[in-house]
């Protein structure tokens, strides 16, 4: 994990990497830190170069990492797209037989860093294994939401902290994207200054809902039978200019999802399970898993009828929609 490297990194930079997983975030921000550590910020066109394999050839990218520097000193080279990694078939057909002499001698003034942007590497192949055994591997793959805690604690400096609440609410506006997850925190952080407290008060205020987050709330409203609130929240959607028929087909959408989570939790699915099951992230079933245990089975599926009538009588002009969809509101409450 990317803490991991921060702590090799202030003792030394390895002579090779291998960063693997689908974070984007994380693939991104391994890069920047070894290329940081590596060069000192010192970065020009003739100590850093980039080769994607989707164009470009790894015996080039292996020459250059043996040439030295125009003006010496150290040099990093990355190497994009290493689908020789894996069983995927390569656009660009790749020499991989310089590669073991380059492992087993490594230029003493050039930082290599293979990015592999993949869920797995192939395991069978021989340069995977000599690859993974030699180097210093970074794994970038998805944190899953329930392990974000620790990391956005860190995201916080100086005599900033973030409370247990704080972070709960952080990762329930937010979810599991870390690029979004770390601005927010950034724009927390300069909120408060130096020193001070970011609670789930303070969250709440400065994060954004979007309307699907707005929905979720609802929902909750709806199962603890606070209709005031459930109501409330809804003239807010509508007075921001959100149809009444978004609204309708948001609730159906997440009230079906609650419903399949119920049912395939029931049936002793696992949350990553059920999630490539309905189609959703494992963050989103988390939370899920967490709002069904509000309701039982048969007021989920009555609520979806009652959605389903209010959506018809809308688009057959059966009344006001706003009326349909308070009234909606206070049949799902009882």
């Amino acid at each position: 994990m990317i803490t991991d490297l921060h702590k090799k990194l202030k003792k030394s930079v390895s002579p090779i990497y291998l960063l693997v997983g689908t974070e984007d975030f994380l693939l991104q921000e391994a890069e920047n830190t070894i290329v940081k550590a590596a060069l000192q910020g010192e970065i020009d066109d003739f100590n850093f170069q980039t080769y994607d394999l989707k164009e470009a050839f790894l015996g080039d990218a292996l020459e250059d990492a043996q040439t030295p520097s125009f003006f010496g000193g150290h040099k990093v080279i990355i190497i994009k797209s290493c689908t020789f990694l894996t069983a995927q078939k390569e656009k660009n057909v790749q020499d991989v037989e310089p590669l073991f002499d380059y492992i087993e001698n490594p230029s003493p003034f050039t930082t290599v860093v293979f990015v592999a942007p993949y869920e797995k590497l192939d395991e069978r192949k021989k340069v995977t294994k000599a690859l993974k055994k030699q180097v210093e591997l970074v794994e970038c793959h998805p944190v899953e939401v329930n392990n974000l805690d620790s990391w956005i604690k860190d995201q916080f400096t100086g005599n900033v902290i973030i409370t247990n609440d704080g972070v709960e609410s952080l990762k329930l506006l937010v979810g599991n994207n870390l690029s979004i997850l770390k601005l927010e925190c950034e724009k927390l952080q300069l909120f408060i200054g130096d020193e001070g407290e970011v609670n789930a008060e303070l969250v709440e205020l400065m994060v954004a809902k979007t309307i699907e987050q707005n929905i979720f709330s609802l929902i909750e409203k709806i199962a603890a039978r606070q209709t005031t609130e459930a109501l409330k929240i809804l003239h807010e959607l509508l007075y921001v200019g959100e149809e009444p028929i978004k609204v309708v087909a948001l609730l159906a959408s997440q009230i079906r999802l609650l419903y399949e989570i119920k049912q395939l939790s029931g049936n002793g699915y696992s949350n990553n399970q059920i999630a490539s099951s309905v189609g959703v992230s494992p963050g989103r079933v988390f939370y899920g898993q967490k709002q069904s245990n509000l309701f039982q089975a048969n007021e989920l599926k009555e609520a979806i009828k009652l959605i389903a009538k209010a959506d018809y009588n809308m688009k057959t002009g059966q009344g006001d929609k706003v009326l349909i969809l308070e009234m909606l509101i206070l049949q799902m409450n009882k």
